[in-house]
């Protein structure tokens, strides 16, 4: 099946824009600005893992969590920055970041672009776990990560 690339809206044909996630009203599960695209997985296709595509508006980022599945993410658009377990990584233009599995991480738009990566991940996967406040403060205490995280 091919869903052929629109170079003018960054979207693929048959592929229908998603939100994100529902906010929670637990803390941690703050997220802004984030769109979803499924391009392999929402229609029952036999594979092993999903192809995402995630578009962060300006000033946008998605949820600060951790789970069992990696994550593999490329960036195709824009500039950001990731934040994996006790590290900032400043990433652009096809630079990859591998999350490892219960690795607390975050994607956080610092362009005036929108920031887009594709990130493959299992098809059969568990559920997200939001950041805890003791999650947050031990961000705040690292020199590394002070003043990044967003929730």
């Amino acid at each position: 099946m091919k869903h052929a690339f629109r170079k003018g809206d960054f979207a693929w044909d048959g592929v229908a824009a998603a939100g994100y996630k529902t906010t929670g009203e637990r803390e941690g599960e703050g997220f802004r600005g984030v769109t979803r695209h499924i391009i392999t997985g929402a229609n029952g296709e036999p594979a092993q893992f999903h192809v995402r595509y995630y578009e962060v508006e300006p000033g946008g980022f998605t949820r600060l969590e951790r789970h069992e599945h990696i994550h593999s993410v490329t960036v195709v658009r824009g500039t950001g920055y990731a934040i994996v377990g006790d590290a900032v990584h400043e990433i652009e233009h096809l630079d990859h970041i591998y999350v490892p599995p219960m690795t607390l991480h975050q994607f956080v738009n610092t362009g005036t672009a929108p920031f887009g990566f594709f990130c493959i991940v299992d098809a059969q996967r568990d559920r997200p776990q939001p950041a805890t406040a003791h999650d947050v403060a031990r961000l705040e205490r690292n020199a590394a990560t002070t003043g990044k995280a967003r929730v």
